[in-house]
């Protein structure tokens, strides 16, 4: 059985995480109280996972037997006038809420305001409950064999290529990102905070920072526009993950990893290095969704599907 972590870093945000000593108001050290004691007729029970930007915690309506999970912002994204007009939450709910798919975390398609202890009003998003661990927990704890790891990796791309056919760039894809339930049956894309839609006018002149730096693209790196392709090579960089559970990059601190993942310098290990079962057709599919040159990487989701799938079929 894999264990569950209680506190689960369900959204990690991106490493332009708080500072040292920054203020995230989850819970109050000395009195162990929740910054919000409920949202609506939920009332919150536990801490699931904090990040850079957000804290995410179950919360149950007891009079309707219902679990939810409700994100909420740190405290100076909406104290900060600054920081507000960033709404990462409107942008969640903009691009995420009216989405439906079975491998996508669903939301509700409204901002709930809610004052904290503190007599601050906060915005708080209202979403589908997930009761197990990310992706990251598998790849360190699961016990999975190669068709299986394929097999997810085909049910991602399913949703991946939902939100890209969609319009939508999600900007953060990493381990983390994604969810299991319980019982391991199924499992879903969340964190929307940072995405992007070339679709809609509100978001198209986006800020191309963010991100996760361990998961981000050469382009995403040096900030340059993004396309469906920079969430291709962040999966790219998760399949190599989860297949041989170790990162692609050597390096220890930021700016070395920054400068393996853009240098062509940097040679990508085959993953069958690390994992000699791992065969050479997958090896080229991972190989291929991680290139540095944005012509020679996979041009959409749906290539790289249709690869997976191929390489599932086969006989491996």
């Amino acid at each position: 059985m894999l264990p569950i972590k209680r506190l689960r870093k369900m959204f990690t945000g991106d490493d332009r995480a708080l500072a040292e000593g920054d203020d995230v108001g989850s819970v109050d050290a000395e009195t162990g109280e929740f910054e919000l004691t409920h949202v609506g007729p939920y009332e919150i029970v536990a801490p699931c996972g904090k990040g850079g930007m957000g804290t995410v915690y179950k919360a149950i309506d007891r009079a309707n037997d219902r679990t939810i999970a409700i994100k909420v912002l740190h405290r100076q994204y909406d104290l900060d006038r600054k920081r507000r007009k960033r709404d990462y939450l409107g942008r969640e709910v903009l691009l995420a809420g009216s989405l439906s798919h079975p491998v996508i975390i669903k939301m509700h398609k409204e901002v709930v305001v809610q004052e904290d202890r503190d007599g601050n009003k906060r915005r708080c998003l209202l979403m589908e409950y997930i009761d197990g661990p990310d992706l990251k927990e598998y790849i360190n704890h699961a016990n999975l064999d190669l068709q299986q790891k394929i097999r997810l990796c085909i049910k991602l791309c399913e949703g991946l290529d939902f939100l890209h056919q969609n319009n939508i760039i999600h900007r953060d894809i990493k381990p983390q990102n994604f969810l299991f339930s319980r019982d391991g049956s199924q499992v879903k894309i969340v964190d929307f905070g940072l995405s992007k839609s070339s679709a809609n006018w509100r978001t198209r002149f986006m800020h191309e920072g963010g991100g996760t730096r361990l998961y981000m693209s050469p382009e995403q790196i040096n900030k340059k526009s993004l396309d469906m392709r920079s969430d291709i090579f962040s999966f790219g960089l998760t399949m190599f993950e989860l297949f041989t559970g170790e990162h692609p990059c050597s390096a220890k601190d930021r700016k070395m990893l920054s400068k393996q993942i853009v240098s062509p310098r940097y040679k990508w290990p085959r993953p069958s290095e690390k994992r000699p079962e791992i065969p050479p057709a997958l090896d080229r599919i991972i190989l291929k969704a991680m290139r540095r040159n944005l012509d020679k990487r996979y041009q959409s989701m749906t290539e790289l599907l249709l690869d997976l799938t191929r390489l599932s079929e086969s006989r491996i």
